[in-house]
């Protein structure tokens, strides 16, 4: 992991967020430019920093004005950012204002500041901050994830620990990164991937999904598996595409490794392949989850969805980087998922809003997800059929989103 370090208005290279920083990786890991503010336009100081990027797990970190540009690059790249007392409108700043600096970079900073939430973004918001003193609202519109703490605009009490936890919280987020988390009707149907000793692994792929790998770096990976959860278009209706173009793309030196989770759901994917869609059986190898020796693949775990899908429906019980993940697919119950689940776990489980009887119905399900979450287990929800709604329902609790790529 890389650090790009940004500091405020009228900070220093090596400003307390360095010095912490500092603390936590090694100092050729952080990049902590001078920024000169009040000669720079807005546009040119960001085209500067975008330049910076080069690197896929680099993670943007800004202390006030250096939030300001935090935030878009996260936003850009699709990175996190931990902000600390950011500066989200520098046009209405009075210091900024009359410092000297050119009209227009005041206009460009009214024109480019952002008025939605940025899912990637992690705030620290001081209590004392005299400068930007009603300053916790705007980061609670700005940032999905806001903690107030003690200290002045520059100076927070016990930083490098708030970065520290904070880069925790980062980590366990982008365990599992999706694609998409939307549920059949959505413009991004749910689908997850993780990547470990050098293998990409995807959780089903729907068209959605190979839209998005195929823009990804998939080449440096030794091999690509696609876990398949069940049948229905919403999760595995790309997969006969992604198989023929890593196929092709590769002049056929790649193949895609798919894992059905059974022999009877293994037959039914052949015949989707091979007899509807005409794939070759040398594009790709398929096996069951039994047969797959990796250390990531505990085991397919048999669940209820709907009638038609009787006993060929799964979830996957995984161990990403050595934590214990429980991923449980579409599902009608959480009951198959239960004794996997202990302290410290990883639960990405669908969810919905409106009531089915083939889906977790959230309004049931609220005080027993809490109460796992309460009880130590990091829950995630997907497959989302009202992100408004269901996001109105899990506030104030602990209760996540998955994280979008």
């Amino acid at each position: 992991m890389k650090i790009l370090n940004l500091h405020g208005f009228m900070g220093e290279a090596d400003n307390k967020n360095y010095k912490a920083l500092c603390e936590l990786f090694p100092v050729d890991h952080i990049i902590s430019p001078k920024l000169d503010y009040i000669n720079t336009a807005p546009d040119e100081l960001l085209e500067k920093l975008a330049d910076m990027v080069d690197s896929d797990d680099l993670i943007f970190v800004g202390q006030s004005l250096g939030g300001w540009y935090a935030d878009k690059l996260s936003r850009r790249f699709r990175r996190p950012c931990i902000l600390t007392n950011p500066c989200n409108y520098p046009h209405k700043l009075e210091l900024i204002a009359t410092s000297g600096i050119a009209s227009e970079y005041i206009e460009q900073y009214r024109d480019m500041s952002s008025h939605d939430v940025n899912e990637r973004a992690y705030t620290l918001c001081s209590d004392e901050d005299t400068i930007l003193p009603d300053n916790y609202a705007d980061c609670v519109k700005l940032s999905l994830t806001v903690k107030g703490v003690h200290g002045s605009h520059s100076t927070i009490e016990n930083v490098g620990e708030h970065i520290a936890d904070l880069l925790s919280e980062i980590r366990n987020d982008q365990l599992l990164l999706f694609l998409g988390r939307g549920s059949a009707f959505a413009d991004e149907h749910n689908s997850a991937f993780f990547a470990e000793d050098n293998d990409l692994v995807l959780i089903d792929c729907p068209a959605s999904s190979y839209h998005k790998v195929k823009k990804m770096n998939w080449e440096q990976y030794d091999n690509i598996y696609i876990l398949i959860t069940h049948t229905h278009g919403d999760h595995s209706g790309g997969v006969g595409t992604m198989l023929q173009y890593v196929w092709f793309v590769s002049c056929m030196k790649k193949k895609v490794t798919i894992v059905a989770p059974s022999a009877e759901v293994k037959e039914d994917i052949l015949l989707l392949l091979m007899r509807i869609e005409g794939c070759e059986q040398e594009w790709f190898t398929i096996v069951t989850a039994d047969e797959l020796d990796k250390k990531w693949l505990v085991s397919a775990v048999p669940t209820t969805h709907v009638k038609p899908l009787d006993g060929k429906c799964f979830g996957y019980h995984l161990n990403i980087h050595g934590n214990n993940v429980v991923y449980t697919g579409d599902t009608a119950s959480l009951e198959p998922f239960k004794p996997f689940l202990k302290k410290n776990s990883f639960l990405y489980t669908e969810v919905a809003y409106y009531k089915s009887g083939v889906h977790l119905y959230l309004d049931d399900m609220l005080p027993e997800f809490i109460h796992l979450a309460n009880s130590g287990v990091h829950v995630y929800l997907m497959h989302i059929d009202s992100e408004d709604e269901i996001e109105k329902m899990i506030a104030d609790t602990p209760l996540k989103f998955v994280q979008l790529l």
